[in-house]
């Protein structure tokens, strides 16, 4: 599914970002990446993407070449990649309904589809009653599902999630991390990043440690 050889990334001023990055993700995985602040859980998350691209190394997704792809190939190559932020990023002045309704919309889904998809997750995210309203309306834990069914109503191959808990209190935590858990049975492979050592370690099998040092460390 992903494989990451010798990657490294740095920043115009040689400040490393990441340091020779190497592992493996199968399909069907549920993987955490932790690590202190400032350990590059973001910048690798970033390279997974194609919202950055790697100093040096490869970065391998469905045998596809992602360090290497032309940036007219890479809105192609996201549409099979759900992506979901710590701070949501959805759009206030939209409903619910329309946040989602936005990921199918460009792509070019038709109308019926859209309107079939979107129900369909809200429903399965359990905020179906909740399609009207408007962001601000919404609490924490509720726009962090919206910002779940908008990265899944795509049926992504591969789901990135950046600090998903990390402005959550702890029950709802626990309420995002067993929704991943059901995405992932589904089929879904998942990555979650997080500083939440503990949360990794009672919902994954796999666990990809980051030092200070920007590299991989035994965990």
């Amino acid at each position: 599914m992903i494989h990451i050889h010798q990657a490294s990334k740095y920043y115009n001023n040689a400040i490393p970002a990441l340091v020779d990055i190497s592992f493996k993700i199968n399909k069907g995985d549920f993987v955490f990446i932790t690590g202190p602040s400032g350990a590059g859980k973001t910048t690798l998350l970033r390279l997974m993407f194609c919202a950055e691209r790697p100093s040096s190394g490869e970065i391998i997704l469905n045998g596809v070449n992602i360090s290497r792809i032309k940036p007219s190939a890479i809105p192609a190559l996201r549409r099979s990649i759900g992506v979901v932020f710590q701070d949501f990023k959805l759009i206030d002045s939209r409903t619910v309904y329309e946040n989602v309704a936005f990921a199918l919309e460009i792509t070019g889904a038709g109308a019926k589809t859209i309107k079939k998809k979107v129900w369909q997750t809200l429903k399965w995210v359990g905020l179906l009653q909740k399609k009207d309203s408007l962001p601000p309306c919404l609490s924490g834990g509720e726009q962090q599902r919206v910002a779940i069914a908008r990265a899944i109503v795509n049926n992504p191959l591969l789901l990135l999630a950046d600090e998903p808990t990390g402005n959550l209190d702890p029950q709802l935590s626990l309420d995002i991390m067993r929704l991943f858990k059901a995405i992932n049975a589904r089929g879904t492979t998942i990555v979650v990043a997080t500083h939440n050592r503990g949360m990794a370690e009672q919902f994954s099998d796999k666990i990809i440690c980051l030092s200070r040092r920007h590299s991989i460390e035994p965990c």
